[in-house]
């Protein structure tokens, strides 16, 4: 009996870990994928990462810049929260736009938060795309 108990609560420990470390490769695939996609200018791929509350207004600042060219990006630093299931990332991105071919750097505070929709989970972004001045 007892061998079938520290059974169990091995089995139990080993499943919650995987389930931690695929909620954490889940949030390194989206965060690399989002960040790529804003890269190479696929403005209008991103609006598919925004939570509920903020797509609105992310879609007009997603509008707003396909006039910008992102030259580049660099990842500052990231935060991730496990027992909070939340990330922060600091963002650097260079870009010029076509009214202006100065190359301009604009920072992105990236914030993340896994969510459960349809009984799914989904890291979903909390804050607004960057203004691109």
């Amino acid at each position: 009996m007892r061998i079938l108990f520290i059974s169990l609560l091995i089995t139990a420990v080993v499943v919650s870990c995987a389930i931690q470390k695929s909620i954490r490769a889940d949030f390194e695939n989206n965060f690399k994928i989002y960040n790529e996609q804003m890269r190479w200018h696929q403005f209008e791929d991103i609006i598919l990462f925004p939570s509920d509350s903020i797509v609105g207004e992310f879609k007009k600042r997603a509008m707003a810049a396909k006039n910008v060219a992102v030259v580049d990006y660099r990842i500052l630093s990231v935060k991730y929260e496990e027992e909070k299931k939340e990330a922060e990332a600091k963002i650097e991105i260079d870009y010029y736009s076509n009214s202006s071919p100065r190359v301009r750097t604009v920072v992105d505070n990236q914030k993340w938060s896994y969510q459960i929709k349809k009984g799914k989970g989904v890291w979903k972004l909390m804050s607004l795309l960057p203004e691109f001045p």
